[in-house]
């Protein structure tokens, strides 16, 4: 029947948003899935024609980048929010998102890793999703003509995602060196994380305040 198979297309994308979210690409596997989605494994090759077929659909069906935008910064033309705060706000508030999205931190992981369907709709849908935020932006500010506003963005946004997925990685320099207090950053701490969300807004300010 027609609502079966609707119903089992999506336990079995719902199955591998689980497996990928709870440990990356490489927890996805037929068997595993199968007995996630409670189905036939068959039926995964039926309906996605195999793995890559599932991560296609879940970068198609799913949100594997943050949407944030420009909808504090209010006003017509130059508003109340100076752009350096408009950037410094949207970049954090990105990464809130990532850091909070067990899915989207894989999806961004398995773009770092190499070619696969996943990391290959992660960076299609981030890149959408900037130029959107870009357009936004430039719409409401005056950019200094000196400063590439993408690049600017794509290079805070790449940074923080990268402190994010060591964050959750557990990967943070959480050492006798960083309990003595010495320079190094662990983005998986509460003071790290305030220490980037400072630098952040020093270096928008100190290239879009003009």
């Amino acid at each position: 029947m027609a609502r079966d198979r609707f119903a089992t297309r999506a336990a079995i994308l719902e199955g591998a948003a689980e497996l990928v979210a709870g440990g990356g690409v490489g927890a996805l596997g037929v068997n595993g899935l199968a007995d996630a989605a409670k189905c036939d494994k068959v039926l995964i090759y039926r309906y996605f024609g195999g793995l890559d077929g599932v991560l296609e659909a879940l970068g198609i069906e799913r949100m594997l980048w943050p949407r944030v935008g420009a909808e504090s910064d209010a006003g017509d033309g130059e508003g109340d929010v100076s752009l350096a705060d408009a950037v410094e706000s949207v970049v954090l508030e990105e990464w809130a998102a990532l850091a909070g999205g067990a899915l989207m931190l894989q999806a961004g992981a398995a773009e770092v890793v190499g070619a696969n369907p996943l990391g290959e709709a992660t960076a299609a849908q981030r890149a959408e999703r900037h130029a959107e935020l870009i357009a936004s932006l430039r719409a409401k500010h005056r950019v200094p003509p000196y400063v590439d506003l993408s690049a600017l963005v794509e290079l805070l946004s790449a940074a923080l995602t990268l402190f994010a997925l060591r964050a959750a990685s557990g990967a943070g320099a959480r050492s006798a060196a960083a309990e003595k207090g010495t320079h190094v950053l662990d983005p998986g701490t509460p003071e790290g994380w305030r220490r980037i969300e400072k630098t952040v807004g020093v270096v928008a300010r100190a290239l879009l305040e003009s």
